[in-house]
């Protein structure tokens, strides 16, 4: 059986994943044509290359992609979070995601 996992990741750890579907939480900061710029959990800048005609109206959004380089990931999907979101919560999950120590739980 192939592994579906989707690794939720911050800014930091992007570059482990080149090429790979992750999911990544995000505050929205600007759009400039296809690419949305957003803020990671962890406070780095990434670029979203956008899915054509997709529609984000909210702050926060999940990303779901693939890794293209260390700062950008090309959209598969994307779920909308709201207008709040505890972002250090959220990067402590990630933290938590990639500790050894919950190897078998992830």
């Amino acid at each position: 059986m192939a592994d579906h996992r989707s690794p939720r990741v911050n800014k930091a750890r992007m570059a482990d994943y080149k090429g790979q579907m992750v999911r990544l939480i995000a505050k929205l900061i600007s759009f400039r044509d296809d690419v949305a710029i957003v803020e990671a959990s962890d406070g780095g800048e990434v670029e979203v290359k956008l899915l054509k005609d997709v529609k984000i109206d909210t702050a926060y959004i999940e990303v779901i992609g693939q890794v293209a380089d260390e700062r950008t990931i090309k959209m598969m999907g994307c779920i909308p979070l709201g207008a709040n979101v505890d972002m250090k919560l959220a990067n402590d999950v990630v933290q938590v995601w990639h500790d050894p120590k919950f190897a078998n739980v992830f």
